[in-house]
């Protein structure tokens, strides 16, 4: 693939999932301007809750079948070898029942704890119980999406994604409005459902289910098992370290671990219109040419190039109309979050550049890696938020979004230079330098200015990276 079919291919797929991920955050938005007028902070907290420890389940029970079994099948598919890829899919079908049912279970059993945990009590176990069936679900709904990515379905990927994002919204809001608080679980339940069939239709078209089930053919999965055990252990201490900074703010108020999660979602899911493709197709292109480190850093630089010029104009008007936004998008109870959200758009430049480098571990299977800068994060991540939030209140969660993020970026790419010979190009650091330079500039303004002056430039730092990202365009289709 030459330059320039490779900068149009990241552009087309990066397109694509973008404006995917922004039909999912139109309606998400829609859905939880509803939620917030109907249940408040502390709804929205309540749901941030729940499925925070139902990811934590999930990640530390399914042995990370969704990132080795894209690896395994990639590769297989990738040489053309059709029989190796339908075992390959067997394997991950059958395990991923495995890790369902080993979740369902755990869930079960440690439901008391997590009502303990979230709220000090085992007023909640009974809610905590019922997301066994949410658990096991998403085991399943990971496996059969793994096999999508791997087998490049993007097309049928991207349906699922926006029917299961609509309904969503179809059928939680009338639940949330007959029952309130007590439709929140019965809404997760049949949500995971939709997203599970959903995803089995596209699948199981494509690939006639097949399992195995006699142990000597299972064994052969290890390869999957043994890499994802690592990965397990890392969403484990993510997923734990997610919960940990919600419990700890909802000790302080259930609506305040409300108010963190609508500033920390209305970044993340934002940011995510360019990061979607990311993991759907950057990644699987990166696993079959990651054992040529020419190749390999020719993708990694072009991710981020694409990443950097499609996101920072993005950040800039999203800092700018946050004030906008915000009682927008969710109520006037929601406007403390404004100052956090601001401070934690610093974040996504530093993901923009930290996700395409951290896929290297992924793609090479070093699951040892990944999770050594996987715990660097996580216990970053908790401790400054406490720090940040003792010293300087909500505004504090955000400081510590951002530093955080700096420093495992410069973990990740040290460590990445250091191991896999990983070289950025001088072009794309200054590049990036210049936009988040622009970033600084647009915070202080927001935090400062006010009425005429405010908009006036905020438009003309918007208009500023919408021109440096035009040029790195033109630059990379020369």
């Amino acid at each position: 693939m030459g330059k320039d079919s490779s900068y149009k291919h990241i552009f087309k797929y990066t397109g694509l999932f973008g404006g995917v991920q922004g039909l999912n955050i139109l309606i998400g938005l829609v859905r939880n301007k509803i939620i917030a007028i109907i249940l408040g902070p502390t709804g929205v907290g309540l749901i941030s809750i729940y499925n925070t420890a139902a990811t934590l389940l999930q990640n530390s029970t399914n042995f990370g079948l969704q990132i080795s079994g894209v690896r395994e099948i990639s590769q297989a598919f990738d040489a053309q070898d059709e029989e190796a890829t339908r075992k390959q899919i067997s394997l991950l079908r059958s395990w991923s029942f495995i890790v369902a049912m080993f979740g369902f279970i755990m869930c079960l059993a440690l439901s008391g704890v997590l009502s303990m945990w979230a709220f000090s009590s085992f007023e909640h176990t009974v809610h905590f119980a019922c997301l066994s069936v949410v658990v096991a679900m998403a085991a399943i709904t990971g496996g059969e999406t793994a096999i999508l990515k791997a087998t490049r379905r993007l097309k049928q990927l991207a349906k699922t994604s926006v029917i299961g994002v609509f309904m969503a919204l179809v059928i939680s809001v009338p639940l949330f409005m007959k029952w309130k608080y007590d439709g929140i679980i019965p809404s997760l339940i049949i949500i995971a459902f939709i997203q599970m069939i959903l995803v089995m239709w596209y699948s199981y078209r494509y690939y006639t289910p097949r399992f195995l089930t006699k142990w000597n053919n299972l064994k052969e999965g290890k390869p999957m098992i043994t890499i994802g055990t690592a990965f397990v252990l890392a969403g484990v201490l993510g997923s734990g370290a997610e919960f940990a900074v919600r419990a700890y703010l909802s000790d302080m108020s259930v609506s305040l671990a409300g108010l963190y999660n609508a500033g920390y979602m209305i970044t993340m899911t934002y940011a995510g219109m360019v990061f979607a493709a990311m993991e759907t197709d950057y990644y699987p292109h990166l696993s079959a040419v990651c054992a040529d480190t020419t190749k390999m850093n020719g993708a990694v630089n072009r991710q981020i190039e694409v990443s950097i010029i499609m996101i920072a104009p993005m950040l800039i008007a999203l800092m700018f109309g946050l004030q906008i936004l915000i009682p927008l998008l969710f109520s006037g109870k929601f406007l403390p979050v404004i100052g956090m959200t601001q401070i934690t758009v610093l974040a996504m430049y530093f993901r923009a550049v930290n996700l395409p480098v951290a896929y290297i571990m992924l793609a090479k299977g070093d699951s040892k890696s990944y999770l050594l800068m996987e715990s660097v994060y996580d216990i970053l991540i908790v401790l400054t938020i406490i720090i940040g939030y003792n010293n300087w209140g909500l505004d504090g969660t955000g400081i510590a979004l951002s530093v955080t993020s700096f420093i495992d970026c410069l973990c990740v790419i040290g460590y990445c230079s250091w191991k896999y010979d990983l070289d950025l190009s001088e072009r794309l650091i200054k590049n990036i330098s210049i936009q988040f330079a622009l970033g600084l500039i647009s915070l202080a303004i927001v935090r400062y200015t006010s009425t005429w002056l405010y908009y006036g430039l905020g438009t003309l730092m918007f208009a500023t990276s919408c021109y440096i990202s035009y040029k790195m365009y033109k630059s990379t289709v020369k």
